[in-house]
């Protein structure tokens, strides 16, 4: 019983310590420039401004047109690779966004339309998807790390960019300030 009431004591003094408290501040802010710099590292080559255009047939094999899509409202565009750890933790996310929302998703070196549609079978997803099987969509956008998610307005102008794991209320959030940047 004593330890305890020492370790209690000593966790007191502890929080009511203004150097404890400057400590834990300073580590917090440290971490926040570290992610900062590599996230903007990652981002470095992907294209801003407008979005480059998109014609291409869908793995349904509809035709699928940027431009007419915008025309919806505010669009989530997400490369993907099924071999991405990363991509099999936001693209459920991605998934349930699709459900109300304007996505277009695009599959990285996956394999063929036929492999892809399996794979998207097998998780449970359904969300538009073009298949980049040849990195010519991917080069376009400058996307070199997956997942990487461009979000624009309806104008077609890229107002965001981020790359690796994203939250569902992060996406949400910044489809949502599409629509008005």
């Amino acid at each position: 019983m004593v330890l305890i009431d020492k370790m209690i004591s000593a966790l007191k003094r502890r929080l009511l310590s203004p150097a404890w408290w400057f400590s834990q501040l300073k580590t917090v802010l440290i971490m926040v420039v570290i992610v900062s710099a590599v996230a903007f590292y990652q981002q470095r080559n992907m294209v801003s401004g407008v979005a480059p255009a998109l014609v291409l047939n869908t793995l349904e094999g509809k035709t699928y047109n940027l431009q007419d899509e915008l025309a919806k409202g505010p669009l989530l565009v997400y490369f993907w690779g099924s071999w991405c750890g990363i991509c099999s933790l936001t693209s459920p996310a991605v998934h349930d966004i699709a459900a109300d929302s304007n996505v277009l998703t695009i599959a990285l070196a996956s394999g063929s339309d036929a492999e892809v549609q399996q794979y998207m079978d097998q998780h449970g997803y359904q969300f538009t998807t073009l298949n980049d099987d040849n990195g010519l969509i991917s080069q376009q956008w400058g996307v070199t790390i997956t997942p990487s998610l461009f979000y624009l307005n309806t104008e077609g102008e890229i107002t965001q960019v981020s790359a690796g794991l994203s939250s569902e209320w992060g996406m949400r959030f910044k489809l949502w300030l599409a629509r008005f940047i």
